[in-house]
């Protein structure tokens, strides 16, 4: 008898966890889906339309959000990879304890304020104004410790498996380091596609590093754009239908976008 109500009580939580995301998802589908069906292909390439007049299309946030997640993980993926190696080479002392802590702090720490220390450091402080660059400096900085983390736990496991078998053969440190990112490759992949996913969707930062007007197109690495989140926030809020319509297309897509990188995620994770 208690197995059963145990396992009615763990089916009944399950139903409750998918019942928000599947609402959600639903309602993203009815009011989103059928936007995207009537711009067709021009949503995905045409410019925001003026207030009250027609759809048009986010061709311009999504160059906007493509480019500036690009830079945000030319910049992390370095750094994230470098710190987990000291950090999985060097357990045990000081230093690496405190970059691990440091990592964990900001992995919670709240977005908005990253977005305005960059906002403040580089847009205003070193003249770099609001533009892709700026963006992707905000994204690359909340990035980091998501990578960091999840390519610490698997460079660790293969530290445990590989790390003797390495020193024994006489390899140097460098050579020993490679093997570990070799056999953690996969690790590491996840680390970078959950980063990913969780910058692809910020809006806090750009609301700060970007510009509010949708229908540049990119030009340079320092050209005034903005993305996806960020259209949909401003959108959101307006007193115009077809820019509330928007947003609901503009929105599926988001939610596509993200939803099709954590399953990225799961399936390398399963294959490893």
């Amino acid at each position: 008898m208690k197995s059963k109500v145990i396992f009615v009580l763990t089916l009944a939580c399950l139903l409750f966890l998918f019942f928000p995301f599947s609402w959600i998802l639903f309602d993203l589908i009815v009011k989103g889906l059928p936007v995207i069906l009537s711009s067709g292909i021009n949503f995905f390439t045409g410019i925001p339309p003026i207030p009250g007049d027609g759809i048009g299309g986010i061709g311009t946030v999504i160059e906007g959000s493509l480019f500036i997640v690009s830079i945000a993980t030319l910049i992390s993926i370095p750094i994230s990879l470098l710190t987990s190696i000291y950090i999985v080479m060097n357990e045990g002392k000081k230093l690496s304890r405190i970059s691990r802590f440091l990592v964990e702090t900001v992995l919670e720490f709240p977005t908005i304020i990253v977005g305005i220390s960059v906002f403040m450091i580089f847009a205003v402080g070193l003249g770099l104004g609001l533009n892709g660059l700026t963006g992707a400096i905000a994204l690359g900085i909340i990035m980091i410790p998501y990578s960091t983390v999840q390519t610490v736990e698997n460079l660790r496991q293969a530290k445990e498996q590989y790390l003797e078998v390495g020193y024994s053969l006489g390899l140097t440190d460098s050579r020993v380091v490679r093997l570990l990112i070799s056999e953690g490759r996969e690790g590491v992949t996840t680390g970078i596609l959950i980063g990913l996913a969780k910058i692809f969707g910020e809006t806090a930062p750009l609301l700060f590093t970007t510009v509010t007007s949708f229908n540049i197109y990119l030009r340079s690495i320092n050209s005034p754009v903005s993305g996806i989140p960020v259209l949909i926030f401003n959108y959101a809020f307006s007193p115009y239908d077809n820019w509330h319509d928007v947003a609901w297309g503009a929105s599926l897509v988001l939610a596509l976008i993200v939803l099709l990188l954590f399953i990225l995620t799961r399936v390398t994770t399963r294959r490893r």
